[in-house]
C-alpha cells in the first residue's frame, strides 16, 4: 500500500483513508498498474482519464480510455477496504474482453478494475453496447451501432445510436435502478407540454426495453452556447432565459418530486467537504457557508425545474432552444435553475477571461423577465452563491476538475461577492 501524501498539483490535502488516490489519478501510474495486474503482456499505447468520482475519506472511482494492442477499452476502477472480497464476488460473472481481463484485482492499492461491459452492479451494459434483436426492434429507431458517450460506473451509461448509414438516430440510456417505462413517461409528459410552447423542444422517449432498464431518446440538433460565435451569444442567452421562463410555467406534477440539490444541509455539506479537501480555502468557504446558513428567501411560487441547466444540456438550433436531460429536475424555486445558470456564466468568465462573456447574465435575465416575473434579488444572490458552492466547487473536488481546482480561491471569493451584492449575478 502506498503512503498517503498531499497532492500539490491539485491542492488536495492527504487522504489517509485513500493513500492510493494520486496514483489512480495519474495515467502513467495507471499504465504501470494495468500492466502488472493484466497477467499477460500488453502494449498500452495510450491511457486517458475519462471520469472521476472522489468521495473524501470513503472511495475513489476512475474511468480510463485505454488503447492496448491496437484496441480501445473503457476500464473502470474503484477502491475498497475489502478489495479481495469484492474481487472474489466479481470474478464469478466477469467475462474477458478481447483478451483483457473482465475484472482484475490490485492488492497493492486495494483496487478492483473492470473492463467494460463488465461492471460491479450494472448488468445491462452488454445489451446497451451490442443490443439483441428484441431491443433493436423495441427502440423505435434504426440501431446499427452504439457509441459510448457517458459512463458512470454502478449507476448509468449513455450511448449515441448510429444507423446503418452512419447517421445519429437517437441516444440510449441504461440505468441501474430506475424503471425505464416510468422514466420514458416522464420524458414524454414534459415533451408534450413543451410542444405547446414556441421555440422550445426537448427529446421524446422513442422506445424502451423495460427488463433491461434502457430507454431510447430522440436526438436533438444544435450547439451549446459556448460553441456559438461571440456576437450571437447574447441573443442565445435571451432565448434561453425566455425558454426557461416558459418551462417554469409548466405543471409541476411530472412525477419527478421536489428538487433536492439546494437543500441547506446539502449545500453546507458541500462546503464542509471542499474545506476538508482544500485547507487553503477552508476559512473562505466556511465564511460563505455561514452566510448561506439562514437558507434562501421564500420563493414566490414553486415551479417546474429543469434541474441541470449547464452548457451541454442546452442546444441552440436556428431560432429554437433544445433542452435535454430533464430527468435530473423536479419542482422548486425558479431561482434554483436561474442561479445554476448564472453561476455557470460567472465560472466561465473566471476560467476563460479571454472569452467575451460580459453581459450574458444580463441577457439571460432580460429574456426571462420578458416572459415571467423574476425572483427577488435576494433569491438570485442566494441560489447563485449556492450553485458556486454546491455545483462548481464540490464538483471540482469530487470530479477532480483540474481547471476549476486551479481557480478555487477565486471561485469562492466570487460566491462571497455575490452574497454581499458586490458582484451582480446578472452581470
Amino acid at each position: 500500500m502506498t503512503m498517503a501524501t498531499a497532492s500539490p498539483a491539485l491542492g488536495f490535502t492527504s487522504d489517509p483513508t485513500l493513500p492510493q488516490r494520486d496514483l489512480l489519478l495519474d495515467p502513467d501510474s495507471v499504465v504501470e498498474q494495468l500492466g502488472r495486474i493484466s497477467h499477460h503482456d500488453i502494449n498500452i499505447e495510450s491511457c486517458s482519464l475519462r471520469r472521476v468520482k472522489y468521495r473524501i475519506g470513503e472511495s475513489l472511482r476512475v474511468v480510463y480510455d485505454v488503447v492496448a494492442d491496437g484496441r480501445h477499452f473503457v476500464i473502470s476502477a474503484r477502491t475498497f477496504h475489502n478489495s479481495a472480497e469484492v474481487f472474489r464476488k466479481a470474478e464469478v460473472n466477469a467475462e474477458r474482453v478481447l483478451g483483457m481481463p473482465g475484472v482484475a484485482h490490485d492488492p497493492l492499492n486495494d483496487t478492483v478494475w473492470w473492463t467494460l461491459p463488465n461492471d460491479r452492479k450494472l448488468r445491462n451494459l452488454s445489451t446497451l453496447l451490442d443490443p439483441p434483436v428484441r431491443v433493436r426492434r423495441s427502440s423505435g429507431v434504426a440501431w446499427d451501432q452504439s457509441e459510448l458517450v457517458e459512463y458512470a460506473p454502478e449507476k448509468s451509461a449513455t450511448v449515441r445510436i448510429v444507423d446503418p448509414h452512419g447517421q445519429v438516430s437517437g441516444f440510449a440510456k441504461a440505468y441501474l435502478d430506475r424503471d425505464a417505462m416510468e422514466v420514458a413517461n416522464q420524458y414524454n409528459r414534459i415533451a408534450a407540454s413543451i410542444a405547446l410552447l414556441d421555440g422550445i423542444r426537448t427529446p421524446r422517449a422513442l422506445g424502451w426495453a423495460r427488463p433491461d432498464r434502457i430507454i431510447v431518446l430522440e436526438p436533438m440538433r444544435g450547439r451549446p452556447w459556448t460553441q456559438l460565435p461571440a456576437e450571437i451569444q447574447p441573443v442565445a442567452m435571451q432565448q434561453l432565459g425566455a425558454a426557461l421562463a416558459h418551462i417554469h410555467g409548466l405543471p409541476t406534477d411530472s412525477g419527478r418530486g421536489p428538487f433536492q440539490r439546494y437543500r441547506e444541509e446539502r449545500v453546507f455539506n458541500s462546503a464542509d467537504l471542499v474545506a476538508i479537501a482544500r485547507p487553503d480555502v477552508a476559512d473562505a468557504i466556511r465564511a460563505v457557508r455561514n452566510q448561506l446558513a439562514d437558507g434562501p428567501p421564500a420563493p414566490h411560487a414553486i415551479v417546474c425545474l429543469h434541474g441541470d441547466v449547464h452548457a451541454n444540456n442546452v442546444l441552440f438550433h436556428d431560432d429554437e432552444v433544445h433542452m435535454i436531460d430533464f430527468d435530473q429536475g423536479g419542482s422548486g424555486a425558479a431561482a434554483a435553475d436561474m442561479g445554476s445558470m448564472l453561476g455557470t456564466l460567472l465560472a466561465t468568465q473566471l476560467l476563460h477571461p479571454e472569452t467575451p462573456a460580459d453581459g450574458l447574465g444580463a441577457a439571460f435575465i432580460d429574456g426571462y423577465s420578458a416572459v415571467r416575473q423574476l425572483p427577488s434579488n435576494a433569491e438570485l444572490r442566494w441560489y447563485t452563491a449556492a450553485a458556486l458552492v454546491a455545483e462548481r466547487a464540490i464538483r471540482a473536488v469530487n470530479r477532480v476538475n483540474r481547471p476549476v481546482l486551479a481557480v478555487l480561491p477565486e471561485l469562492i471569493a466570487m460566491a462571497d461577492a455575490v452574497l454581499a451584492g458586490k458582484l451582480s449575478a446578472g452581470g
